[in-house]
């Protein structure tokens, strides 16, 4: 086999040479888009990140509307006032019920548990409906568990107050 003259040996070189350029060059392109749809896939997450943030943040509504509630909370106290003890059961029974003397706490809490109550029943009970509406429910089963809720502690300021015995005492009679 013929030794290759100079010229061809030179061009052979400048061909490996060009091939390592092309190599680094599309080295390089793949390092671009590797870069690029690394920013895609972090900007997706950021904003998948955003969206469960809001989500999360916008199923704080019932205590969001709770907490509004609480600002008419004294209007509707100075109202229901008039029709005492039935009102004040029926709209603000963890008022009622922190009023109770089985209640047994010192005078400075209880001074302040009823106006406590007062302003934190409405968050309250909007929390616990944020808490039934994240397993699922539908709003009016939602209604429901509160209205079971505030019911309950209706049944309990009738208990307390003697409702079984005045009820015996009414059929006796």
């Amino acid at each position: 086999m013929p030794m290759p003259t100079a010229t061809e040996s030179g061009s052979n070189a400048g061909a490996q040479i060009n091939g390592c350029d092309a190599l680094r060059v599309i080295e390089a392109l793949y390092d671009l888009e590797l870069q690029a749809n690394i920013a895609v896939i972090r900007e997706e997450q950021r904003d998948e990140r955003r969206h469960r943030s809001l989500a999360e943040w916008s199923s704080y509504w019932p205590v969001a509307l709770g907490i509004l509630g609480s600002f008419f909370a004294p209007q509707l106290r100075e109202f229901v006032d008039g029709f005492r003890p039935w009102g004040l059961w029926v709209s603000f029974p963890l008022v009622a019920l922190s009023l109770q003397p089985e209640m047994r706490m010192g005078s400075w809490m209880a001074a302040m548990l009823p106006t406590a109550a007062m302003y934190l029943q409405f968050p309250l009970e909007g929390l616990l409906a944020r808490f039934t509406l994240r397993k699922g429910l539908t709003v009016r089963r939602v209604i429901e568990q509160v209205g079971c809720f505030h019911g309950l502690c209706i049944v309990d300021l009738w208990l307390l107050n003697g409702g079984v015995g005045h009820l015996m005492h009414q059929l006796g009679h």
